[in-house]
């Protein structure tokens, strides 16, 4: 609108003035809102872009099979954390024990009765380790710190006295002369 379409309809100069002003201001105040939201618009636009590029990055990939690798993945973890916490308290146990050697002793025991609860505590060892000592004490150190004795010694080799010795050193010759 003008100010002579104004005036030519009868409006006073001053009133129609006026109109034009309240009608650029509403004007105004409409195209504000408009490019408020164009400027809505274009941010949606973009965000909509960057998700579609973020999504692509996603195609053909099976959210339900990796949350089940995922899963799998959290047990194994969780089976392993406890089998290692099982196996150094076993290591602990052992290397108190008066062992002689700690893995020799811990491949004996049977692992699938041995627990380990919440406080640390190993149960099913006692037992084992208890008849280990009466079966292979020879494995263990006694009670004073010292080796077991189990009747033989780290001596020299039998001696020619004795009849088992005595073969013995024969047939240790015998294989000698043999290779040469």
């Amino acid at each position: 609108m003008k100010l002579e379409d104004l005036t030519k309809l009868g409006i006073a100069e001053e009133t129609a003035k006026q109109v034009i002003a309240m009608n650029e201001a509403e004007i105004s105040a409409e195209q504000k809102k408009l490019a408020d939201k164009d400027a809505e618009l274009t941010m949606a636009t973009d965000k909509i872009g960057e998700l579609t590029e973020a999504a692509k990055k996603f195609d053909g990939v099976d959210v339900e099979k990796l949350k089940a690798d995922l899963a799998e993945m959290s047990k194994k973890y969780a089976d392993d954390t406890a089998a290692l916490k099982l196996d150094n308290a076993l290591s602990l146990l052992l290397a108190g024990s008066g062992a002689k050697d700690a893995e020799i002793v811990k491949g004996l025991i049977d692992k699938s009765i041995v627990k380990l609860d919440d406080g640390g505590k190993l149960t099913g060892v006692s037992e084992q380790l208890d008849k280990l000592r009466q079966d292979k004490a020879f494995l263990f150190e006694s009670n004073d710190g010292t080796p077991v004795n189990t009747g033989f010694t780290h001596g020299d080799p039998p001696s020619g006295n004795s009849a088992k010795g005595s073969n013995f050193l024969n047939i240790l010759k015998e294989n000698q002369v043999k290779r040469k």
